[in-house]
């Protein structure tokens, strides 16, 4: 699901010119072939930029923070708070992922904002490759947490007496689909509110000059549902590791 409300970028030039010396994959040749690469270009800028941060900051940490080293420490700190309440015991072992998705995800949010440029995430092939990466892990972990019987014997209601065994097939059947469900929640939730976001971000700036007050208010309403979601995302893909790591 390709999305065309965005108008030319500056990555537009760089992919005709790749284009017209056959230095470009035939898989994005296509009608929506510069919308996908500049998903790609996009969010592999935004991991560069992630990657390279973590790496100058891991490197300038101090016993006493300066002020950047201890916002830094502040918004880690609050992830850590925010994953213990909501998984429990433990919550902070899921920090590297979760954390790292919530950046992830706010950073390509607030592509869209930046002039000349898209957000990735206003594209279903975007967020529904970041849902199934994440509900893969959440596989993962349960796994991890009760092996490979207990996992299955979790999906299927934790069977104890022959009533429960008769049904649980069917449990199971509901669970896997519960999973495919939570694909799409995932996915749709985050598809649906960004580029709605851009949508209206665009109309405004289409009407020029005189919508300017409204354009401002709508950018900063804009930030603020930019971090909305990435929160969003990851407190559900924490509540979700939650209830296949829960012993019964």
């Amino acid at each position: 699901m390709a999305s065309n409300i965005h108008p030319p970028t500056l990555l537009g030039p760089l992919y005709k010119a790749l284009v017209e010396n056959e230095w470009m994959p035939s898989f994005l040749k296509d009608e929506h072939g510069e919308t996908y690469f500049q998903l790609i270009v996009l969010s592999w800028v935004v991991m560069g930029f992630l990657v390279l941060m973590s790496f100058l900051w891991s490197g300038r940490l101090k016993r006493v923070p300066g002020r950047m080293q201890g916002i830094m420490e502040t918004i880690v700190d609050s992830l850590g708070n925010m994953l213990d309440s909501l998984i429990g015991h433990g919550g902070r072992n899921y920090l590297g992922l979760l954390g790292t998705a919530f950046l992830f995800i706010f950073c390509l949010n607030f592509m869209g904002l930046i002039p000349g440029l898209i957000s990735p995430t206003a594209n279903w092939n975007c967020t529904v490759s970041m849902a199934i990466v994440m509900i893969f892990m959440v596989q993962v972990y349960g796994l991890r947490e009760h092996g490979f019987m207990g996992y299955i014997k979790h999906y299927m209601g934790s069977p104890k007496e022959l009533a429960t065994w008769l049904i649980a097939p069917f449990i199971l059947l509901v669970e896997v689909l519960s999973e495919i469900i939570r694909v799409m929640s995932l996915s749709l939730r985050l598809y649906v509110n960004i580029y709605g976001e851009d949508l209206i971000i665009i109309s405004l700036v289409n009407m020029g000059v005189p919508m300017i007050g409204l354009q401002i208010i709508m950018f900063c309403f804009a930030v603020f549902t930019s971090f909305l979601q990435a929160f969003i995302f990851t407190a559900l893909s924490a509540i979700y590791i939650k209830l296949i790591t829960a012993h019964e």
